[in-house]
């Protein structure tokens, strides 16, 4: 019963479950997501403009990153992931990373990471 309690407090009271804003820089999203994603012409044109073949060759022809240079088959996870310690990780390409990666947690996912953390009100 607790847990039911708790959602709905979540859902109809979010304000009063926030304990820490912004990410937790936990990798969760990163290691889910790393194959489900797609860049943007706003991507592509970006990383063309500053030079980023790393990146473009993880692009596949549909515009599906993260996907590997040579087979052009999608990879499990974000190859940008940096472990910092066993509960932490960050963005190796933090400045010009996917468009999907900045707007992420939309709407469609209630503004929560995966580890249920509000990242934008």
């Amino acid at each position: 019963m607790r847990d039911l309690i708790g959602f709905l407090i979540d859902v109809f009271e979010p304000e009063k479950q926030i304990k820490h804003k912004g990410c937790l820089c936990c990798g969760r999203c990163c290691a889910s997501f790393g194959g489900h994603l797609r860049a943007t012409r706003h991507d592509l044109d970006r990383w063309d403009n500053e030079g980023r073949d790393d990146l473009l060759s993880r692009v596949n022809r549909l515009n599906w990153i993260w996907v590997d240079p040579q087979s052009k088959e999608p990879l499990d996870m974000c190859p940008f992931i940096e472990k910092i310690n066993e509960q932490q990780a960050v963005c190796a390409i933090q400045n010009t990373k996917p468009e999907m990666c900045r707007d992420y947690p939309t709407m469609a996912h209630g503004h929560r990471c995966l580890s249920g953390t509000f990242l934008k009100i």
